[in-house]
């Protein structure tokens, strides 16, 4: 029989803590089954916690929580807003389940807003693309979850408002419509994305080092895609009157 100090409950901080921990770490949740509470227990109020817990209904728990995770939002998932980016990583041997597991187990998962309304958080797919580009090394990997992430982000600013999270992605800018941003990507990144410009790949990716691919919300929705080095220019951080020009030219467009 385990006997447990009085008054040793944990307050609940500490418990959401333990709680979390519990659904996020497999191999905790094992050891726990195992070896059981008083092996696993940091003190007696996680003793009192962990010797109350009913191990079958954790496991369903954890399994529910995974694929809330997964799949977030009942028109999409992590894994249709970055099929490009997992084939990329599935082709190097990584596996969905492995992909989930280090997220979870990462500091990136720590800066989504797992609870509704409880505090200001990134989105899902921000903290998953954050997880994802810290150990990519490979330009078109990298070039991709940006682009994905991106294309996530702007539909959200175009059909979400308020939204419900924040954006910590540098470089996206308000505009009279909206919201824009550009990148810089590989043309062959670019490429397998299938991006156009006017139906026709853009004469300055063609044979450049770089590609400028924008992204822009207005009241029609989203548009994006490779841009000249001109309009590129609207994103200038200072002032000038190549910038303004530019933005000008955008506007006229119903882009800015």
């Amino acid at each position: 029989m385990t006997a447990v100090e009085p008054g040793a409950s944990l307050d609940g901080e500490r418990l959401t803590d333990l709680l979390l921990r519990l659904l996020l770490d497999a191999d905790l949740r094992a050891r726990l089954a195992d070896e059981g509470a008083e092996a696993v227990a940091a003190d007696p109020g996680e003793l009192e916690c962990l010797a109350s817990v009913d191990l079958a209904e954790l496991d369903t728990t954890a399994r529910r929580l995974r694929s809330q995770v997964w799949r977030p939002g009942s028109g999409g998932s992590l894994a249709t807003t970055f099929p490009r980016s997992l084939r990329l990583l599935q082709d190097t041997g990584a596996t969905e389940s492995d992909l989930l597991t280090g997220f979870l187990r990462s500091p990136h998962f720590a800066r989504f807003r797992l609870i509704p309304y409880t505090a200001p958080g990134l989105s899902a797919e921000e903290a998953f693309a954050s997880y994802l580009l810290e150990g990519a090394e490979a330009r078109a990997l990298r070039d991709t979850v940006t682009h994905e992430l991106m294309i996530a982000l702007f539909t959200a600013l175009t059909c979400e408002q308020p939204l419900s999270f924040v954006i910590e992605a540098e470089g996206i800018v308000p505009t009279e419509r909206g919201h824009a941003a550009v990148r810089t990507y590989a043309p062959s990144s670019v490429a397998t994305w299938g991006a156009t410009t006017g139906g026709r790949p853009s004469g300055e990716t063609q044979g450049a080092d770089e590609a400028h691919y924008a992204y822009f919300t207005t009241p029609a929705g989203l548009a994006h895609g490779v841009v000249s080095g001109r309009v590129a220019e609207a994103f200038e951080a200072g002032p000038s009157e190549r910038r303004e020009t530019a933005r000008r030219a955008l506007a006229r467009r119903g882009l800015w």
